[in-house]
């Protein structure tokens, strides 16, 4: 059985900490603390509203980002820097010719069987 996330301490109040997940980014764990509630109900009800709020706010927060968007402002300029300049002019003209097609999707939309099409 779990042990229960709201504790006591010994001025008499209920505390609790969260563990919400990881940072995207970083990686680190995400963590909210709160304290100073009289009784352990009010702790609990504290805890799940914190709890559902920040699931829905993880799946609110992902932004979609279109496949168009991804290549001209992330992987062309990248890509401009690994190679020749006669090599990214051939490359740019194959990737706006063969690519249109899934300017319009998101990226995390993309299916192999898309790609297979």
């Amino acid at each position: 059985m779990a042990k229960d996330p709201i504790k006591k301490a010994d001025n008499g109040t209920y505390y609790f900490r969260a563990n919400l997940g990881y940072h995207p980014v970083t990686g680190k764990q995400i963590q909210k603390y709160r304290s100073g509630f009289a009784t352990k109900k009010e702790a609990r009800e504290e805890y799940s509203k914190l709890i559902l709020s920040s699931a829905k706010e993880l799946d609110e927060k992902k932004k979609t980002v279109s496949f168009q968007t991804f290549i001209e402002e992330t992987y062309l300029p990248w890509y401009k820097t690994q190679v020749k300049e006669s090599t990214y002019l051939n490359r740019y003209s194959t990737i706006q010719k063969h690519f249109a097609y899934f300017y319009k999707m998101a990226t995390d939309e993309i299916e192999p069987i898309h790609v297979q099409n």
